[in-house]
């Protein structure tokens, strides 16, 4: 099976159907027990119609069974892809989770304030743009380095939530954000710039048709935007909020870009 054809047996599409087809087949078995236990095999509208109701009704475990375990095959094979492409790049992931809490279903696309996945090329795109190919190849190889270091040091103990709370992991990505900060001189331009960046390279809806039914028209809103860069920065407004944090970022970036970053960060959350 080529890969084109892997992806799409892994449509919610085709996971709708195959529901669908079981949950008919489940019926259909039980109107033929049903037809089978009376005299003549004849099952009129209105006991078919008895038979359907008891069916959605009392007899539904018998389906919600089968139905979860097409689901749950269905998302654990989203999920491995994922984690397989993911796994190449680290860097990559623990920038994201910054903001992964912005993603369905824990917010809902209809929010203006919410991010679908579509966002995440065009996002990544940006940020090259910003900081240049080569340095955001270094951050990816960095970033590689720490997490197989990790992984050799804890074995199979290893988790994502040890890389996320692993301070050289994070710096690369404070790294990053310093050099973006840079670009928010006139910070309407720039978030227009952004968003313009990111809606140009939206990842296609049925990639994320499970994030709802809004997927296909969604675009990324400037609240989102907004919501995605406090993500990134809420690192630097911690450290910012008491004088030793504050001193590691000037010793690790320097005075003016320091500054910049706070004036960010008080852009960014001054409705806090």
């Amino acid at each position: 099976m080529t890969e084109q054809s892997k992806k799409a047996d892994r449509s919610s599409r085709v996971m709708c159907e195959s529901i669908a087809s079981t949950v008919l087949d489940l019926f259909v078995d039980e109107l033929l027990v049903e037809a089978n236990l009376s005299d003549d095999r004849v099952l009129d509208a209105v006991r078919i119609s008895e038979l359907a109701r008891d069916f959605k009704g009392e007899n539904k475990d018998k389906y919600l069974r089968h139905i979860r375990k097409i689901a749950e095959d269905w998302l654990t094979d989203i999920e491995r892809d994922h984690w397989k492409q993911v796994r190449k790049r680290p860097f990559e992931r623990i920038l994201v989770h910054r903001f992964s809490h912005l993603f369905p279903p824990t917010e809902s696309l209809d929010d203006p304030g919410a991010v679908s996945r579509r966002a995440l090329p065009g996002l990544l795109h940006a940020f090259e743009l910003m900081a240049g190919a080569e340095f955001l190849g270094q951050c990816q190889d960095a970033g590689r380095t720490v997490f197989r270091t990790l992984k050799e040091e804890r074995g199979g103990e290893l988790s994502w939530n040890d890389f996320y709370g692993d301070q050289g992991a994070n710096d690369l990505v404070d790294d990053l954000l310093v050099i973006v900060a840079w670009g928010f001189k006139d910070p309407g331009k720039r978030l227009k710039w952004l968003r313009d960046q990111i809606n140009a390279k939206l990842s296609p809806p049925e990639d994320y048709a499970f994030e709802g039914d809004a997927i296909d028209n969604w675009t990324l809103a400037e609240e989102g935007l907004v919501e995605i860069l406090r993500g990134l920065f809420l690192e630097f407004k911690n450290k910012l909020a008491n004088a030793d944090g504050a001193r590691l970022i000037e010793l690790r970036y320097g005075q003016k870009a320091s500054k910049t970053i706070e004036s960010l960060v008080g852009r960014l959350f001054d409705e806090d």
